[in-house]
């Protein structure tokens, strides 16, 4: 449920297995920089919104890692 491009906000939508003991969604520039990283505590499916006023305009890469274990990577456009 992830709109692209967003200007506002979006949502990254996902789903994490009830025995996963630890998660996040983290972003990165272009460059692999990692801007921010949010802690995901709800288990099963699940959604992140992505407030567009706290990132620059930009091209962006979003991970979800979770046991320490890279799960899936997308990427999303920000336009202002």
């Amino acid at each position: 449920m992830h709109s692209n491009p967003f200007i506002q906000s979006t949502i990254i939508g996902y789903y994490l297995p009830e025995n996963t003991h630890e998660a996040t969604i983290r972003i990165y520039d272009m460059n692999g920089t990692e801007i921010v990283a949010f802690p995901i505590d709800t288990f099963g499916k699940g959604e992140l919104v992505i407030d567009g006023g706290s990132l620059r305009a930009g091209m962006y890469l979003y991970s979800l890692i979770a046991d320490g274990e890279l799960i899936d990577t997308k990427q999303m456009i920000l336009t202002k």
